[in-house]
C-alpha cells in the first residue's frame, strides 16, 4: 500500500509539472501585450510600453520567464495577480498576492462542492432506495424521469429558476455567501442614496449553511440522476447475492435488507465516483458561481480571462495549479478507497467511470 500510494503521490508531481508547462507556455504565447495592466497601450509611449513590461518581468525571454516561475513555485510564491496591479503615490508597483486570491475564492468554491456532494447523497440515496425497492414500477419509472430532467437542463437555469423562484419572488432565501468561521452578527440598516436599505453582515455556521441552500441544490440536482440510477443498478446486484436470500429467508423485512444489507455495500464505491468527479464538480461550480454571485474559483477565472487588457498569467497558473492539486489529490484518495475495497485493483481506472457507470444499461 504505501508504494502504490509513493507512485500515486509521484505521478500526480509529474503530471502537476506537465500541466503547468502547457499552460505557461499556452497563455505566454497568445499575442497580447499585458502591459495593458498597467499603462493605456494606445496612447502610451514606446518607453512607457518597455518599462511596464519590465515591471512585470516580461522583458525576459520565455525560458527565463518559466525558470523563474518553476522557482517561484517551489517556494509556493504564485506572484502578483496583474489585475489588480495599481502605481502608488510612491510611484511602486502594489497588487493582491495571487496566493491569498486563490485561498479565499477556494474556501468559497469548496463550499460550494462540499455542500453539493453531502446534498447529492442526501437526494440520490433515497430516491435509489425507493426504485430499488420497486424495480420497474410507476414509481421507479418516474422517479428515474424526474430525476433526468436535472442532468438534461444546464446549471445555469436551474440555478437562474430556483434563484427566482425562491430569493426574488418568494423571499424565502436570501443569496450572496457568508464566512463559516466567525459568529454571526446582528443585521444592521444604512441609508443609500436616500433610501434606507437594510445590509445584512452575516457570519459563522448557520448563515453560511442558509446562504448556500440555492447553490447546493442546483449543484446536487445535476448529479442526482447519474449517481441515482449507479446506485440503483448497484443495489439491485447487491439485492440477488446469496447473503441478502439469506437475510430474507431469515424473516428480515424489505426496508431492513436494503438498509442493513444492501446500501452499505454500494456506499464505498459511491465515495470513489465523488472523487472521481472533482474535475466536473469544479467546472460546475463556476456555473453556479456565476448565477448566485459568489466570489469563488469561477469568480477568479472569468476575471483572469477576461482579455480586455490581457490575460492575468499568474492568476491563472495559480488557479489552475491548485484546482490540478486538489483533483489529483481526490483522485489519489479514490485509488486508495478502491485498493482498500479490492486489493486486486491497481487504478481507479478498474473501477472508474465505465466500471461504475455499466449499471446503466
Amino acid at each position: 500500500m504505501v508504494r502504490f500510494i509513493l507512485i500515486r503521490i509521484i505521478t500526480g508531481i509529474c503530471l502537476l509539472f506537465v500541466l503547468s508547462t502547457i499552460t505557461f507556455i499556452v497563455y505566454a504565447s497568445i499575442p497580447v501585450n499585458p502591459a495593458g495592466f498597467l499603462i493605456d497601450i494606445q496612447h502610451a509611449k514606446p518607453g512607457q510600453i518597455a518599462a511596464a513590461n519590465h515591471a512585470l518581468g516580461l522583458d525576459h525571454s520565455l525560458g527565463y520567464r518559466y525558470a523563474a516561475y518553476i522557482g517561484n513555485l517551489l517556494r509556493g510564491d504564485f506572484g502578483t495577480a496583474w489585475s489588480t496591479l495599481v502605481i502608488g503615490y510612491d510611484g511602486q508597483i502594489h497588487g493582491q498576492a495571487v496566493a491569498q486570491m486563490v485561498r479565499d475564492a477556494a474556501g468559497v468554491t469548496a463550499s460550494v462542492i462540499i455542500g453539493g456532494a453531502v446534498m447529492l447523497i442526501l437526494i440520490a440515496v433515497p430516491l435509489a432506495l425507493i426504485s430499488a425497492r420497486s424495480p420497474r414500477s410507476i414509481l421507479d419509472r418516474t422517479v428515474v424521469a424526474v430525476s433526468l430532467i436535472g442532468i438534461s437542463t444546464h446549471p445555469l437555469v436551474i440555478g437562474l429558476v430556483l434563484q427566482l423562484l425562491f430569493t426574488v419572488h418568494w423571499r424565502l432565501l436570501d443569496g450572496g455567501y457568508c464566512n463559516f468561521f466567525h459568529h454571526a452578527t446582528a443585521p444592521t440598516t444604512t441609508h443609500v442614496f436616500g433610501s434606507s436599505q437594510p445590509i445584512v453582515v452575516c457570519q459563522g455556521p448557520q448563515h453560511w449553511a442558509t446562504h448556500l441552500i440555492l447553490p447546493w441544490i442546483t449543484f446536487a440536482l445535476f448529479f442526482v440522476a447519474l449517481y441515482m440510477r449507479v446506485l440503483r443498478a448497484r443495489l439491485l446486484e447487491t439485492l440477488g447475492t446469496h447473503y441478502v436470500r439469506t437475510a430474507r429467508a431469515k424473516g428480515a423485512s424489505e426496508t431492513r435488507v436494503l438498509t442493513r444489507h444492501a446500501l452499505p455495500n454500494v456506499i464505498a464505491p459511491t465515495i470513489v465516483m465523488l472523487a472521481m468527479d472533482a474535475g466536473t464538480a469544479i467546472g460546475i461550480s463556476i456555473y453556479i458561481e456565476v448565477v448566485y454571485g459568489l466570489q469563488g474559483i469561477g469568480h477568479l477565472v472569468l476575471n483572469a480571462l477576461s482579455g480586455e487588457r490581457g490575460y492575468d498569467l499568474p492568476l491563472i497558473l495559480g488557479v489552475m495549479f491548485i484546482s490540478a492539486t486538489a483533483i489529483i489529490a481526490l483522485n489519489t484518495i479514490a485509488d486508495v478507497i478502491a485498493r482498500l475495497i479490492d486489493p486486486r485493483i491497481t487504478s481507479i481506472s478498474r473501477v472508474g467511470a465505465g466500471g461504475a457507470r455499466s449499471g446503466l444499461a
